[in-house]
């Protein structure tokens, strides 16, 4: 259950050639390190406007929830954790959501300043992921194939039987009613009641699938081990993607119907301009591992991971 945080340092894989970036607008450039601690999630709502979150100082210093407003050239911490935080989601620049180990969920209404706890912690529990669709509804999902739903901005938690004990490790739905959520082994379960109920999905592979991301038109993409990207366009059949490279891909984000990016091991990182049919590398900015992306529109996005390591989009 404790994959995310460990998982980007105990592999080593290789990636292939390296072929030119899909768009000449953007460019990806290195970003200053953010505290000392690993960066495990992201988001990033607006042009100049990013949260991040990550481990804790196990010497019990805490760990930080850190915001930029400036795209990503300075980072502050904002509040203190007590918990390792793995996700992070704003739907709006004041209300956000943090998920983490413990099964902490905890909430903000004044843009990170101050959060309010909206779950006992359970010894044991690991969230890995929280998505919300708009500033009520949202899901968050974790170890042992356990699903959360809430309808009153996370006011109240309630579980969903998934019939599942792999863990999950991303969560994203395209409607109130239409979602995914893919985890080891290859496994994506899909709801289209809202996450109250969930069916297994035929994914191909046995690989553990790490990120996923789904563009406006519906258009999901999923990420993880062995460089694995599948791609769904009607929400229940998935193709596996060449992605050229076979290292573990932690993270992935869509800027657009056309453009996904997505970042793993070794700071390696893919984006695709033709709505994830196809991935071309960009050349290393970083040696460091990458373990979430987030982006705001096709030409701003930031990427977080080991060691407090950024990676930084720009137009």
């Amino acid at each position: 259950m404790f994959r995310r945080a460990t998982v980007a340092l105990v592999i080593a894989l290789s990636s292939c050639g390296v072929r030119e970036v899909p768009t000449k607008k953007t460019h990806w450039v290195a970003g200053p390190n953010v505290g000392t601690l690993d960066l495990l999630g992201v988001c990033y709502i607006e042009p100049a406007t990013a949260w991040a979150v990550g481990d804790i100082d196990l010497r019990g210093a805490g760990g930080a929830i850190y915001k930029t407003s400036d795209g990503g050239a300075t980072w502050t911490a904002i509040s203190r954790a007590n918990e390792v935080l793995t996700s992070i989601h704003f739907a709006n620049p004041l209300t956000g959501w943090v998920a983490g180990y413990a099964g902490a969920i905890e909430r903000t209404d004044d843009g990170g300043t101050s959060w309010k706890a909206q779950r006992t912690e359970e010894t044991g529990e690991v969230l890995n992921g929280i998505s919300f669709i708009d500033e009520k509804q949202g899901w968050a999902v974790g170890g042992s194939g356990l699903v959360l739903i809430t309808t009153n901005a996370g006011d109240n938690w309630e579980p969903a039987p998934t019939g599942r004990v792999e863990d999950l490790w991303a969560v994203r739905f395209s409607s109130p009613r239409l979602g995914w959520a893919v985890g080891e082994d290859g496994l994506i379960i899909a709801s289209d009641n809202g996450g109250r109920a969930w069916t297994v999905q035929h994914s191909g592979t046995r690989h553990a699938l790490m990120g996923l991301a789904v563009a406006p038109d519906g258009v999901a993409v999923a990420v993880g081990e062995g460089g694995s990207i599948l791609r769904s366009e009607d929400g229940k059949s998935w193709s596996e993607i060449e992605s050229g490279t076979n290292v573990m891909l932690s993270g992935v984000a869509a800027a657009d119907n056309r453009t996904f990016w997505a970042v793993g091991s070794q700071g390696v990182t893919l984006g695709s301009n033709d709505g994830g049919r196809s991935w071309q590398a960009v050349s290393g900015v970083s040696a460091r591992n990458l373990n979430s992306i987030g982006v705001a529109g096709s030409g701003r996005g930031v990427a977080v991971g080991q060691r407090g390591s950024t990676q930084l989009l720009r137009d």
